[in-house]
């Protein structure tokens, strides 16, 4: 029921996506990173736990997919699971000076989106922009400007669409980009507003993922006003289309509900809000590090809570169908600390979790059913 690995070192790495089909690729094979060697005249600590070392992994044509970041310019690499010495360099991704990117990988794994700040940019808020990198031709496109960097791209199952969080003003939005081919191919691709509240409402969304089977947009918002906390909500059906009527027949409404114009000259109607079906509060506390499962059924993610008389942040699972929110059991062998980044088994039957270090225990990474 569980798998601790050895002790970690935590990196400046952010994984792309759990795992993508393996595929030919170009770039220079990788080399292992070396061990540090051991300080003179330090001997190993009898209170530290000894690693249990871990059965081979099953052959698998899956590889992780991952960033890493640089100053000004993050790599992105290809390992095979069950030997991470076998690493495969797949792109350089330059960005504004001290700025990492947030990259998603296409449906097919051709593709990869991401935010990154140009190299003017000030506010990590409004001034990113949404580039998408093919993977086999090396080119880059930049589909939006003005977008949150701080949020992941989200693509639709098919990959023709993609969700993206932009501020404007007092605004908060979730926009959602029409990738497939323009009638004129000098004009950018659509851009289409799925959601939007005022700041004093909704704090900010954060899109998540699709249900496979259905057009449907989860995302969480944080509340804003007097009713603080983190709620799951949906959005269906998540196509350009329907997004494009819905908001149409919004601004008709608001227009229609303003009466009838007077010849004084009037500030700019007030867009009208778009909201979704939020149906599930996950936590008073601000939840992060969310993580939909492959089967759209839970979402994990972390929050602050009371730990054995610590502050931690510990992994919970909401489940969909029930509308439950729990945390993670807790787990034999792995001692109370500041868990981060939960990540879904492609089966969706299992997530893992690292642990930073703490105290004589060191960091380690955890798989649970």
């Amino acid at each position: 029921n569980l798998r601790v690995a050895a002790p970690i070192l935590v990196g400046a790495v952010t994984l792309i996506v759990g795992v993508f089909a393996a595929c030919g690729g170009g770039g220079p094979a990788g080399t292992p990173t070396p061990s540090p060697a051991p300080s003179a005249g330090l001997s190993p600590s009898p209170d530290v736990p000894t690693s249990t070392p871990l059965p081979p992994l099953e052959p698998s044509s899956y590889r992780f997919l991952y960033s890493e970041f640089g100053v000004e310019e993050d790599l992105i690499w290809s390992i095979d699971p069950a030997d991470p010495s076998d690493r495969v360099q797949l792109a350089v991704v330059p960005h504004g000076a001290g700025w990492g990117i947030k990259p998603a990988l296409s449906p097919d794994g051709k593709k990869i989106a991401y935010n990154a700040m140009p190299a003017d940019g000030l506010s990590t808020a409004t001034d990113a922009e949404t580039r998408i990198l093919d993977l086999e031709s090396g080119e880059t496109s930049v589909v939006a400007e003005g977008v949150d960097l701080r949020t992941v791209p989200r693509w639709s199952p098919d990959g023709g669409l993609l969700f993206l969080r932009r501020n404007l003003g007092e605004d908060v939005t979730v926009i959602l980009v029409d990738l497939r081919e323009p009638e004129d191919e000098e004009k950018p691709p659509p851009i289409r507003t799925v959601l939007r509240q005022h700041e004093s409402d909704v704090q900010t969304y954060t899109p998540l993922g699709f249900d496979p089977g259905e057009a449907t947009l989860y995302f969480t918002q944080l509340q804003g006003g007097t009713e603080l906390g983190s709620y799951l909500g949906r959005y269906a059906p998540a196509t350009s289309e329907a997004v494009a009527t819905a908001t149409a027949i919004a601004e008709a409404t608001a227009t229609a509900g303003a009466g009838t114009p007077t010849p004084t000259p009037t500030p700019p109607p007030t867009p009208p809000a778009l909201s979704g079906d939020v149906f599930l509060f996950l936590s008073d506390q601000i939840a992060r590090d969310l993580a939909l499962s492959p089967d759209a059924s839970r979402v994990a993610f972390l929050v602050q809570g009371l730990v054995e008389g610590r502050f931690l942040f510990q992994v919970h699972i909401a489940d969909i169908k029930a509308k439950q929110v729990s945390p993670l059991d807790v787990v034999e062998g792995l001692e109370a600390g500041d868990q981060l980044s939960p990540i879904w088994h492609p089966d969706g039957d299992k997530v893992s979790f690292g642990q930073l270090p703490s105290g004589a225990d060191p960091g380690r990474v955890a798989m649970v059913p």
